[in-house]
């Protein structure tokens, strides 16, 4: 009996060795798997037998294969993932406004003021000039151009930016399907008390997916599965169950994206506002802050100057007498004024009507009107903060630049601190080939040295059997 449980014991070993080979191949073969994790074997020893005063040891077993994990380290890298996106989410939108100011843009809202007041300067020299005429009522197209050409772009820019949005809720979407599929199939294979390291390991990297889109809170349940909550309140996945976020346009918000989450029952929330962190997060904030913001600014520019501006030609008569005529066309409010800025089409067709003069009894030569439209380019407007408009609009560009490097500047930071617990995640977790080798050669020695022990029990046994005979 003693020869048959070395037997056994020896057979015990082989399998152990075995199992740690394939863990071993099987870890080599995902060194570069993104998100894998580490696995090991856990060896156990049989319970020892009772023999007469004494126990005698029956060899050991595979206890299970478990994977490498620290829970902290996986939030560390979720939360610096969730700050990395958001400040990556806006680092190339915020550039894209930043060169949509740029000198290089042809028409700019400061070149076309500048060259608006330069133009009432030159046909104050002679207002009776049609081409000098022609010119001024141009540089007040130009003028009108170019605020419309920024709006536009800026709100281009803004349909550009749902369109990613899209793009990132069907990719949270997908994730948290897989998370929810690898939940089912987590329970299914784990009913044994094993664990599915792979599964988890897939699991946990399509958290990781949506942790860069969105903030992310993760609970661990009982029975192996996990709950993934978004914005801190709404459940994404619970075990198999997955919601889901959609973008649906908002009239009252000239169509841009709303985003709401979708129950697993199918009831919709509005969670627009509190999506404030990761990609998304990001995208929102540059969309409805930065760039709202700088639509508005350049409304309340545009408002104010086609307004200061008519109040001031209203007051002038043109060549052929006739006074009270706005050079732009009135505004009926702020809102959308740079989309809305245009010259009034009875003056583009007939550049004589510009209000040069005050006194109808001395045209052609009186140009005092134009000197005082002219006088507006250093005057200070109360409606902007008492700036002129140039300085306002140096202001606008500014504010752009300042928000485009300060946002460069976190983006790169938070770029270094996402590597690092990624680096920091992987020296615990991740697979080392020079530490497999080790156990490579600790296995295969198990193993040789376990088949040494089969082999020098079956040699006694068959001499045993031979003796018998």
């Amino acid at each position: 009996m003693g020869l048959f449980s070395a037997f056994h014991a020896g057979v015990s070993g082989l399998r152990m060795s075995q199992a740690g080979l394939q863990t071993v191949s099987h870890n080599v073969s995902n060194a570069d798997t993104e998100g894998y994790s580490r696995q090991r074997v856990d060896l156990a020893a049989y319970d020892p037998q009772q023999r007469a005063g004494f126990q005698v040891g029956r060899g050991g077993y595979v206890d299970n294969v478990s994977r490498v994990h620290e829970r902290y380290l996986d939030y560390q890298v979720n939360r610096d993932r969730t700050l990395q996106g958001y400040y990556n989410g806006r680092e190339g939108v915020v550039g894209m406004v930043e060169r949509l100011y740029s000198e290089a843009a042809e028409p700019t809202i400061g070149g076309s003021l500048d060259d608006f007041f330069n133009s009432a300067r030159e046909l104050s020299q002679d207002p009776s000039s049609f081409g000098a005429r022609r010119e001024f009522v141009q540089s007040a197209d130009n003028v009108a151009n170019a605020f419309q050409t920024l709006d536009r772009d800026l709100r281009t820019v803004q349909r550009g930016i749902d369109d990613t949005l899209a793009d990132r809720l069907d990719s949270i979407n997908r994730q948290a399907a897989i998370v929810g599929e690898m939940n089912a199939r987590i329970v299914e294979t784990e009913v044994d008390g094993s664990q599915s390291n792979d599964f988890r390991d897939r699991r946990d990297r399509a958290i990781r997916e949506i942790a860069k889109l969105v903030d992310v809170n993760v609970f661990p349940q009982e029975d192996g599965t996990v709950s993934v909550q978004v914005a801190n309140r709404y459940t994404l996945v619970q075990q198999e169950q997955v919601a889901r976020l959609e973008g649906v346009p908002n009239a009252a918000n000239a169509g841009l994206l709303d985003i709401e989450y979708v129950s697993v029952s199918g009831a919709r929330t509005d969670v627009t506002r509190r999506l404030d962190e990761g990609e998304i997060g990001g995208l929102l904030d540059t969309r409805d802050t930065v760039i709202a913001g700088q639509l508005a600014d350049l409304d309340e520019l545009a408002f104010t100057f086609v307004n200061e501006v008519n109040a001031i030609h209203r007051v002038g008569v043109g060549l052929d007498g006739v006074g009270a005529r706005d050079l732009f066309t009135a505004l009926p409010g702020q809102q959308f004024a740079a989309a809305s800025i245009a010259v009034d089409a009875a003056i583009e067709a007939d550049p004589l009507r510009v209000g040069a003069a005050i006194d109808p009894t001395v045209l052609p030569g009186d140009n005092r009107n134009l000197l005082d439209i002219a006088a507006l380019q250093n005057t200070n407007q109360a409606a902007l903060g008492s700036v002129p408009f140039n300085r306002r609009y140096a202001q606008l560009l500014h504010d752009v630049g300042a928000t485009a490097q300060l946002n460069a500047q976190r983006a790169e930071f938070h770029d270094v601190r996402a590597s690092q617990s990624e680096a920091l995640r992987e020296s615990v977790v991740g697979v080392s080939i020079d530490d497999e080798m080790i156990d490579l050669t600790k296995f295969q020695k198990h193993f040789e040295a376990s088949s040494k022990v089969v082999t020098t029990v079956q040699s006694l046994l068959d001499t045993i059997l031979q003796l018998v005979q």
